[in-house]
Formats: C-alpha cells, structure tokens, sequence
C-alpha cells in the first residue's frame, strides 16, 4: 500500500491515490518486494516523483520505473 510511504504533507487527489497503488502494488508483485522495504520505500518515492512531474498514467509509470538495480533501488534490498 503506496499511502505508508507518502510524505504526510502531499496531497494526490483519490484517483490518482489509487492509480500510484496499483502500481506500486503490481511493481511490488512483479519485482518480489516486501511492502515496508526499503525497496518498497524507494519505489513509492519514485512513483510519487515520476507523478508530480507529471506522469499520470499508470501503464506510463510501469513502463518508467527504474529497474531494481539501478538508480534508486541500488542496495536497497
């Protein structure tokens, strides 16, 4: 569930809530990462960045996202 890992003082309206869960949560799935890992940590911070600049599709997230060795996730399992 990506809302543990948002900053308390962002604001994502419902939709685009859901929208960042669903893939955090597939990515989660696909990637084999626990949901309160650092991996999963980075993944969320990633995820919330890629949205506020502007990347509001999920299939564009999924397609986006950094590979597990590289990037943000780099030691971070």
């Amino acid at each position: 569930m990506i809302h543990r890992h948002l900053p308390k003082e962002s604001y994502i309206d419902p939709a685009g809530l859901s929208m960042l869960g669903d893939a955090f949560d597939e990515i989660c799935r696909q990637r084999q990462i626990e949901a309160e890992s650092e991996a999963a940590f980075a993944l969320a911070k990633q995820l919330l960045s890629l949205y506020q600049q502007g990347i509001r599709n999920r299939e564009k997230l999924l397609a986006v996202v950094e590979p597990p060795d590289q990037g943000l996730f780099a030691g971070a399992r």
